[in-house]
């Protein structure tokens, strides 16, 4: 049984019907409106790409477009984007933890006692004789 995804020209909802055969169901109707005049849409699909082609996608020096190293917002958005070319090996909650470390550098959590970012605190030298 597939699932078909469904488009209503009325409210422009998107929905997802799982259809017993290939055919459209007759009594189909958009679960927002009511509209009878729903039409399957194309769906989105993935390709699945080789190792070897995801690395050579994140090499392209293209990707470094538009990346500001300044920029918090920036790294995050580069940061999600290749995440996206890993795949699964990025892990579930990657776009998650990029969140959380762009929210802790936004709220100065980052900073260390001289109220510096990224800066490693000066050591002391501790002579022992």
């Amino acid at each position: 049984m597939p699932i078909y995804e469904y488009v209503c020209p009325d409210c422009h909802a998107r929905f997802q019907k799982l259809v017993r055969g290939f055919s459209d169901p007759t009594e189909l109707v958009c679960p927002r409106c009511g509209s009878t005049q729903v039409q399957r849409a194309v769906s989105q699909f993935a390709t699945i790409k080789s190792e070897e082609a995801r690395l050579e996608a994140m090499s392209d020096p293209s990707t470094f477009a538009g990346l500001d190293e300044d920029d918090p917002r920036s790294i995050a958005k580069w940061a999600k984007k290749m995440g996206k070319e890993l795949g699964e090996d990025a892990g579930e909650d990657w776009d998650e933890m990029v969140d959380q470390m762009l929210e802790e550098e936004l709220s100065g959590k980052g900073e260390d006692e001289e109220g510096g970012k990224g800066k490693k605190p000066k050591e002391e030298n501790i002579g022992w004789g």
